[in-house]
């Protein structure tokens, strides 16, 4: 039904466009000189069709992006957030100085010395209220490429949305290992200030041992009134407001190099669409489950670390929701694009700390994260936190246990 509506939109967006060229054109054509009044109806009738144009180009592409993920591939959106930058252009013809100084995705940058981060450091140990964590220590000294600029952020102590946050960037690879924060497994991505960064050739070569930071930590399963402090309960004062009418917050991720053209041209049609579509209270991009009232047992056989599973499809998962939730664990649209995607379980999360209270939560229900599936941030105007996301073990399906199902239904098929 959701496809019906796609298609029923992009039709009248069609249709409006070519009454809008074709009254543009009789409008201007027959007359060799156009007066005021004529000039003002033409760039009106020029304007409307390509807002029609973009609203059909975005239906195509919500069509062709719906498609995908009924065949289980990935869009351009979704490889944008979890590709590994590389130089770009102007670094490889040695322009890089064109860009300014600012860090930009791809640049190879070396940690500085902990006595030189530490030199930049208030009393609390932060710079501008972003938090040096201890975790952090033994990237100093080594050699990584940025991943990513950060240029907002999503409050969720306030969920008052996104805030500006300044000269801060991620690197490829580095996350949180929790050592230091009684064992959180969120494995969040740690953000860097580019004092503590310094840009280094692309010749250079690390020559210091490389040192594991990803081991993960051992907390005490009684330590949940003691009030952690970590990048993530520390964004709030590292960020400033930013108004949601601030359109320089869209065009950032593709001038910084967040987001190549492609993806971002595929976002921002399905944005436009998007927003006509909720304007005439149809389907958003991507169609959501349908609410149900949990009417299957949302227990499900636990997976295990290695374990290759598949993710369930839009109607199973739908049958364990109440309320978008299923116990407590909120299935949002970003995760819609995965049904159907085959997956090795990177870890199982049991403790997580609270970036409003600082506490550690221990989940009375472990979940589970899927290596190299990661929010997109496409929802939050190209956000480029790119967490984990977790899954509850009920949307997800055991790869042998999926491909015998696929079996006993074609099976089912040619028997009927």
């Amino acid at each position: 039904m959701h496809r019906s509506s796609y298609w029923k939109t992009t039709a009248i967006a069609l249709v409006a466009s070519g009454a809008s060229l074709g009254a543009d054109m009789y409008l201007v054509l027959p007359r060799r000189h156009l007066d005021a009044l004529v000039s003002a109806e033409a760039a009106i009738l020029t304007i409307a069709l390509l807002a029609f144009a973009v609203v059909a180009g975005g239906g195509l592409v919500c069509l062709w992006r719906d498609a995908r993920i009924g065949n289980g591939r990935p869009d351009p959106v979704e490889q944008s957030a979890t590709r590994a930058p590389a130089p770009g252009l102007l670094a490889r013809m040695r322009l890089r100085f064109l860009l300014g100084r600012s860090l930009r995705p791809g640049d190879l940058v070396r940690v500085r010395s902990r006595t030189e981060i530490e030199a930049t450091l208030d009393d609390a140990g932060t710079l501008e209220a972003l938090p040096f964590m201890p975790e952090m220590q033994a990237s100093c000294g080594r050699v990584f490429r940025v991943h990513r600029r950060v240029d907002k952020i999503n409050d969720m102590r306030n969920k008052t949305g996104l805030r500006r946050i300044r000269g801060v960037v991620t690197l490829t690879g580095l996350r949180c290992s929790g050592a230091h924060h009684g064992g959180c497994q969120a494995q969040c991505q740690i953000l860097w200030k580019d004092a503590w960064l310094e840009r280094v050739a692309e010749t250079f070569v690390e020559r210091r041992r490389a040192v594991d930071d990803a081991a993960e930590g051992t907390g005490d399963p009684g330590d949940r009134e003691r009030r952690y402090v970590c990048q993530m309960t520390r964004l709030w004062e590292a960020s400033e407001p930013m108004s949601r009418f601030d359109i320089r917050q869209d065009l950032r991720p593709l001038w910084l190099g967040n987001v190549g053209p492609r993806a971002y041209l595929v976002a921002m049609l399905t944005r436009a669409f998007n927003a006509v579509q909720h304007w005439r209270g149809a389907v958003d991009f991507p169609a959501m489950p349908s609410l149900g009232d949990a009417k299957v047992d949302a227990r499900a056989q636990p997976v295990g670390e290695g374990q290759k599973v598949v993710v369930r499809s839009r109607e199973d998962i739908s049958r364990t929701l109440r309320a978008s939730r299923t116990k407590g664990l909120w299935y949002d649209r970003d995760m819609v694009r995965y049904c159907g995607r085959r997956g090795v379980v990177h870890r199982r999360v049991q403790r997580l700390i609270h970036e409003g209270t600082g506490q550690m939560i221990v989940l009375k229900t472990p979940c589970t994260m899927i290596e190299d599936v990661v929010a997109t941030g496409e929802f939050l105007r190209l956000c480029p936190q790119h967490e984990y996301i977790l899954w509850r073990d009920a949307w997800l399906l055991g790869a042998q246990d999926a491909t015998a199902s696929a079996t006993q239904a074609a099976s089912g098929e040619m028997q009927g």
